[in-house]
């Protein structure tokens, strides 16, 4: 076999049928999962003023600094392709003035984001992404909704052994103080960081935090927590989701030096972990953030989301769960003559719902059944001459070789039935 001239990009891998199938089922639970708790489906373009990203994401963050795809386009303008879905959230809430309501409004949305990171297990530089937001409130209740929705996919995946961690980065007034017990912290240990950390820490320190290099972590291991520099409200917010949580029987721990990697996080903020990934664990992580919208020209309003790594998902699945493609019938012919009589009749079946194809290759009997046997079709209907005299199909089952002579109509329930 020649090597192909032409291969995808690095990172941007084709999704081949089986993890489109996968992909497929998951996108459909967390429709039907969302539509249950009253979000609406929203679909935001790919690219993006850049402008949408760096103001909201923070332009001291690595997404913004290293990974981001930029460029001008033909006007000048300068452009992205979305690294997450969020911002792009709070753009078009603002843009089409659903602030005017004194209602919350809750959006779901999926598909890919692209980020010019090392790919790596679960992650690659063009990934996929389902997430959720409520926008128009600051209640621990919209946080312990948005936590059960979560949990609820979850489960109705089959996904087993997760673990949501659990921590607040309070307000911005909180956030400004423990940047500073971070920071005095750090300054004594600054040749233990790595070049990353050492940069991060005169620039965007939180960021510290989330570093997974051994060294670091052991610097940040002996820091101060987060949950120590909370104001009152802040720590009363934080405890009464927690108490929701207990109440909604949704197991979490608590983990200190959590941070997210987005500037825009203020209160509450969570991961999902899932022991399958190995280091890169997170199948799921969100939070809130409550001061983006007026950061980005809109209303003071709260708000709060999550985003889950469809890859890294899959891969902490129980593929029994997942239904198995079904090629459907196969309807084929021992002579080429009746190759419109196949033809006629597979479009008779499609009519009625029942998946059909008939072979477009012009291969010999033998050669057709070989194919349904190699595609693992259940059921071959096979015309001949006689069939054709009759008015009758042959309905072949492949795991038993057991056959049957119906007619059309009987041909239709039958398949329909099983």
């Amino acid at each position: 076999m020649a090597q192909p001239k032409y291969k995808s990009l690095r990172g941007m891998p084709d999704v081949l049928p089986e993890e489109a199938d996968c992909m497929r089922f998951i996108e459909e639970k967390a429709a039907s999962v969302f539509k249950k708790f009253g979000y609406r489906e929203i679909k935001t373009p790919l690219l993006e003023e850049t402008e949408v990203f760096t103001r909201s994401i923070g332009e001291d963050t690595d997404i913004v600094e290293k990974e981001m795809y930029s460029f001008a386009d033909r006007g000048g303008k300068n452009i992205s392709l979305r690294p997450e879905g969020t911002a792009s959230i709070i753009r078009a809430y603002i843009e089409h003035g659903w602030g005017n309501s004194s209602d919350v409004t809750k959006l779901y949305y999926s598909g890919p984001m692209f980020r010019g990171e090392r790919p790596q297990k679960g992650r690659q530089r063009q990934f996929y992404q389902i997430g959720a937001e409520i926008i128009g409130s600051s209640s621990p209740y919209i946080d312990a909704e948005l936590i059960l929705s979560l949990e609820d996919l979850l489960r109705s995946l089959g996904v087993k052994d997760s673990t949501i961690l659990l921590n607040s980065l309070g307000c911005d007034k909180d956030r400004t103080s423990y940047k500073k017990l971070l920071s005095s912290h750090l300054s004594k240990k600054t040749d233990q960081l790595c070049d990353d950390c050492k940069r991060r820490a005169k620039t965007n320190v939180l960021r510290v935090l989330d570093c997974k290099k051994d060294p670091c972590k052991k610097v940040v291991k002996g820091a101060p927590g987060v949950l120590e520099s909370l104001c009152r409200e802040c720590l009363g917010d934080y405890k009464k989701l927690k108490d929701l949580l207990k109440s909604l029987k949704i197991s979490f721990k608590e983990k200190k030096d959590l941070v997210r990697g987005l500037d825009y996080y203020t209160g509450t903020i969570f991961e999902v972990t899932h022991p399958s990934l190995g280091a890169q664990d997170a199948i799921a992580a969100g939070g809130r953030y409550d001061g983006l919208t007026e950061e980005m020209g809109g209303p003071d309003v709260g708000a709060t989301g999550y985003a889950i790594g469809v890859e890294r998902l899959i891969l902490a699945l129980d593929k029994k769960g997942i239904p198995i493609y079904n090629p459907g019938v196969l309807v084929v012919t021992v002579s080429d003559e009746l190759e419109g009589e196949a033809f006629n009749l597979a479009d008779k079946l499609r009519s009625e719902g029942i998946a059909s194809e008939v072979d477009l290759t012009a291969r010999s009997f033998k050669g057709q059944m070989r194919k349904a046997d190699r595609e693992k079709r259940k059921h071959v209907v096979i015309i001949g001459e006689d069939e054709v005299t009759s008015g009758k199909v042959l309905l072949k089952e492949m795991a038993t070789g057991e056959q049957q002579t119906l007619s059309v109509k009987d041909l239709v329930k039958k398949l329909k039935e099983s």
